[in-house]
């Protein structure tokens, strides 16, 4: 019985101590690494095909991510919101609206709530 109370505490600082480090790194997480992971999460079959065609594990194609804020910050606070894009070979085929605050992403023809 102690052994199995002891198993139990144990699993429970596990759990804890792996959601205070995650909480930690999302808290020290750069703003523009935060948009461009959002993309990745929530749009990797988009993603996989606008790289269609190519055999990612032998390719020697330059893949890029970038992030920027559409707006400087003045009357509109553009805090949260990022415009992430997606390039192969210095050629942009991807372009997302990201409210990080929220963590919605907007694809092209997509809306994108401002709060």
């Amino acid at each position: 019985m102690r052994a199995l109370q002891l198993l139990l505490l144990l699993l429970a600082a596990g759990i804890a101590s792996n959601s205070f480090a995650a909480d930690t790194a999302a808290q020290i997480e750069p703003p523009h690494a935060q948009a461009i992971r959002l993309v990745m999460q929530t749009r990797s079959e988009e993603i996989r095909k606008l790289d269609k065609g190519s055999d990612w594990w032998h390719d020697t194609k330059d893949r890029t991510w970038s992030a920027k804020r559409p707006v400087s910050p003045g009357v509109l606070d553009s805090t949260h919101y990022f415009t992430v894009s997606y390039s192969i070979d210095g050629h942009v085929v991807g372009s997302w609206s990201v409210n990080t605050r929220t963590g919605q992403v907007a694809g092209s023809g997509q809306s994108l709530r401002i709060e």
